[in-house]
C-alpha cells in the first residue's frame, strides 16, 4: 500500500491516482436475492484508519433483517456482515494505538 493512499484526506476527497483496493465479499443484489460473489473497489484508509484483512466474518439475524429491507434502509449491493476478525494489513499516519500484522476483533458500532 502506498503512503499516499494511507494519507489520504480525512474529508474522503481523494487525489485522482489514489489506488482503489480490490475486494470480495459475497453480496445481496435486491431483497429477495441469495448471496453471492461479489468483486468491488474500496477507497484507501484514510488517516486515521486502518486497512484490514477479514479473515471471519459473522451473520446474524440482524444481517438478514437489513439483506430482506426489513428496516426499509436496505442499499443494494449489500454485502451483511458485522462482526469481523483479522489482521491489520496497514495503518495510517494518525492511527497511534495498532500495529501492521494485529490481530483484532470488530463489531457493529452503527
Amino acid at each position: 500500500m502506498s503512503e499516499q493512499a494511507l494519507n489520504s484526506s480525512p474529508t474522503g476527497d481523494y487525489a485522482d491516482d489514489a489506488v482503489m483496493l480490490k475486494a470480495v465479499g459475497y453480496a445481496a443484489k435486491h431483497s429477495f436475492s441469495k448471496l453471492k460473489r461479489f468483486e468491488f473497489e474500496r477507497a484507501p484508509a484514510q488517516a486515521d484508519e486502518v486497512e484490514l484483512q477479514v479473515l471471519y466474518c459473522g451473520v446474524c439475524h440482524s444481517d438478514l433483517h437489513s439483506v430482506r429491507n426489513e428496516w426499509k434502509n436496505a442499499v443494494y449491493p449489500m454485502v451483511p456482515g458485522h462482526e469481523i476478525a483479522g489482521v491489520i494489513d496497514a495503518i495510517a499516519a494518525d492511527v497511534p494505538v495498532f500495529k501492521a500484522g494485529q490481530r483484532v476483533g470488530l463489531g457493529w458500532h452503527g
